[in-house]
C-alpha cells in the first residue's frame, strides 16, 4: 500500500476518518444482521418501513451511483483530466447511460419493484431471509441454474470476444459504483495517485486466478452436492462459511469498496472477482476483437498510464522516449475493462478503439472540439 497522499484536503481526510469504520458497519448490518441480534429481531431492528436491509443497501448505492451518472451527463463535460471545458465524448456518455441503465433497472427495479408491481408480493412488510450469496455473480451461479450457466458460460464469452471486459465499466454492478467514483474529484485522485502499478502490482494479479480456481472448485462442488451426487455437508458448508466471510465480506466489500481511497477504485476487479478472471482468460485465448489502438500522434505525456485505474502502463504501448510505438493492448497483455479514461484523458487523441467489425481500421472516440 502506498503512503497516504500529503496532498489530500482536510475535508478528505476528516472523510476518511469515518468513512471505514461507516463501510464496516454497513456491510456487517446488510450481510450478517444476527451478528446484532436474533434472527427473530432482524426485520424489528433493521427493517426500516417494513423493508429489508438489501433495499436500503441497494437504495444508497443505486442513489450514489444514478446521481453521479446523471450529474456527469447533464453537466456534458469530460470526467477525465484538468480540462473542464472539454465536452464529453459520445463514448463516455454512452457509457454512463449505460452504467444509469443497468444499475437502476437490472440491480434495483426489478428485483426490488417488479414483484410487487406483479402482486406476487407487498411492498412494506419484508420477511427477513439471510442473503442467497452463491447467487451472486462470482462463476457459482453457472453451476447452481440454468440461466446462470447460459449467462456465466455462453452470453459472457461472446460478449468478451466483441467488446472485451466492458462489461465491467459499463453494466456490472460492483463496477458501475467504481466507475462513477473514479471520476469524481477524491476519486479520481484515489485512482492516478494510488492505484498500484508497476510488475510487483501486475504480478499480484494472479490472485485473481486463484481465486477463480476456488469458485470453479466451489461451483462443481455446489452443482454435484445439489444433483445429490456427492453428499458432503460438512465441506460445503466449510468452503461456504470461507466464501462469505474472506471473499466476499472482507475481500469483496470491505477492501474492494473500503480501500477505494487507498488503492484506487479497482482492487476488487483486479485482484478478486473470478468472473472478470474468467473474462480475461475467455479474451486472452479466444482473441478477443477487443484493442485499444496507439498511433503516431503520442508525444510522451503519459497521462494515459496515471488515468487507468486497472494499473496498466499505457504509455509503454504508446511511445519508448517520446517517439510513437503504434503499439496495441488488450485482453491478450493486460486486464483492460475498456473504460476509455486513457483514450479521453489523451490531448492529441493518440489513442483509440479498434472497430470491432473492420479490425484494421481504427477510429478515434474522443469527442471533437469546439469549432
Amino acid at each position: 500500500m502506498r503512503p497516504t497522499d500529503p496532498t489530500r484536503t482536510l475535508s478528505e481526510k476528516v472523510f476518511l476518518i469515518f468513512f471505514f469504520p461507516a463501510i464496516i458497519l454497513l456491510y456487517l448490518i446488510y450481510k450478517y444482521p444476527t451478528w446484532f441480534v436474533p434472527s427473530d429481531q432482524v426485520t424489528t431492528t433493521f427493517y426500516w418501513f417494513g423493508k429489508s436491509t438489501s433495499f436500503w443497501y441497494n437504495t444508497l448505492y443505486t442513489g450514489i451511483v444514478c446521481s453521479l451518472c446523471l450529474k456527469i451527463l447533464l453537466k456534458g463535460k469530460t470526467p477525465y483530466g484538468r480540462d473542464r471545458h472539454k465536452p464529453i465524448s459520445p463514448y463516455q456518455r454512452n457509457k454512463f447511460r449505460s452504467i444509469f441503465v443497468s444499475q437502476f433497472i437490472f440491480f434495483y427495479f426489478i428485483p426490488f419493484y417488479l414483484p410487487f408491481l406483479k402482486g406476487s408480493q407487498p411492498f412494506f412488510g419484508d420477511s427477513y431471509l439471510p442473503l442467497n450469496k452463491n447467487a451472486y455473480v462470482y462463476v457459482y451461479n453457472g453451476f447452481t441454474s440454468t440461466g446462470g450457466f447460459l449467462y456465466i458460460f455462453i452470453i459472457v464469452p461472446l460478449s468478451v470476444w466483441l467488446f472485451g471486459k466492458r462489461y465491467c465499466s459499463w453494466f456490472c454492478a460492483c463496477g458501475n459504483l467504481a466507475e462513477t467514483i473514479g471520476v469524481t474529484k477524491w476519486g479520481n485522485q484515489w485512482v492516478t495517485r494510488n492505484t498500484p502499478r508497476g510488475k510487483v502490482a501486475q504480478k499480484l494479479e494472479v490472485l485473481q486466478y486463484i481465486l477463480l480456481a476456488f469458485a470453479l472448485l466451489f461451483g462443481c462442488l455446489l452443482f454435484f452436492h445439489g444433483w445429490k451426487i456427492i453428499s458432503a455437508p460438512q465441506l460445503v458448508d466449510s468452503l461456504r462459511a470461507f466464501q462469505d466471510l474472506t471473499i466476499d465480506l472482507i475481500f469483496g466489500a470491505l477492501i474492494g469498496v473500503g480501500a477505494y481511497p487507498f488503492l484506487g477504485t479497482r482492487v476488487w476487479c483486479r485482484y478478486g472477482c473470478p468472473l472478470a478472471a474468467l473474462m480475461r482468460l475467455y479474451g486472452k485465448y479466444a482473441k478477443s476483437q477487443f484493442q485499444v489502438v496507439a498511433n503516431e500522434n503520442c508525444k510522451g505525456l503519459n497521462l494515459c498510464s496515471t488515468q487507468c485505474p486497472m494499473g496498466i502502463d499505457v504509455a509503454t504501448y504508446a511511445h519508448k522516449n517520446k517517439v510513437p510505438l503504434l503499439g496495441t493492448f488488450g485482453l491478450q497483455n493486460s486486464p483492460c475493462i475498456g473504460c476509455g479514461g486513457c483514450i479521453d484523458i489523451c490531448p492529441v487523441k493518440a489513442l483509440s478503439f479498434q472497430k470491432i467489425l473492420n479490425p484494421k481500421t481504427t477510429t478515434l472516440t474522443t469527442a471533437k472540439e469546439p469549432q
